[in-house]
């Protein structure tokens, strides 16, 4: 476990959708949607707890954003 938070209680049908939600990932070839989808299978197990889920979303989508602003601004 990333840290010492007690992992907070989620409906079976939350678990079920964060998981299906993460099954839909599995084309991607961005190293950071692989990251989110095993973050999101981390958590749907109840491995992490949904700060260290919601923090490892925030940082990997941020890297994708500046990526994608990086290869913007050279393709001009």
């Amino acid at each position: 476990m990333k840290c010492n938070n007690i992992v907070e209680h989620l409906s079976y049908s939350t678990l079920h959708k964060i998981k299906k939600s993460a099954a839909e990932f599995k084309h991607s070839d961005k190293e950071e949607m692989h990251k989110i989808k095993i973050s999101a299978l981390q958590f749907s197990n109840k491995k992490i707890c949904k700060h260290c889920y919601l923090e490892d979303l925030a940082y990997l989508t941020t890297i994708m954003r500046i990526k994608a602003i990086q290869q913007e601004k050279s393709l001009s």
